[in-house]
C-alpha cells in the first residue's frame, strides 16, 4: 500500500474522530441548555433551596460558555484544516 493511501487513511480517521468530538460538544451544550432552562422555571425555584439553585446554575452557565469557545475552536480548527 502505498504512502499517499496510508496518509489519507489517516486524515480520515482523524477527521471523523474530530467530527464526532464535536457532535459530542455540540450534545453536552444542549444537555447544559436545557439543565439551565430547568433551573430557571418557576418550578426548581419551588423544590430546590434557593442557594443550591443560584450555585447550581452559576455552574452550568459558566460550563456553557465554557463549551461555546471549546466548540468554537474546534469548528475552526477542524474547518480550516480541511
Amino acid at each position: 500500500m502505498s504512502q499517499a493511501f496510508v496518509r489519507h487513511d489517516e486524515e480520515t480517521e482523524a477527521f471523523k474522530g474530530d467530527l464526532e468530538n464535536l457532535k459530542k460538544l455540540r450534545d453536552w451544550l444542549k444537555i447544559q441548555e436545557k439543565k439551565k432552562a430547568a433551573l430557571e422555571s418557576p418550578e426548581s425555584a419551588a423544590k430546590i433551596d434557593p442557594a443550591t439553585r443560584e450555585k447550581w446554575l452559576r455552574e452550568v452557565i459558566a460550563d456553557i460558555e465554557k463549551t461555546r469557545v471549546e466548540l468554537e475552536r474546534m469548528e475552526k480548527t477542524t474547518l480550516q484544516e480541511r
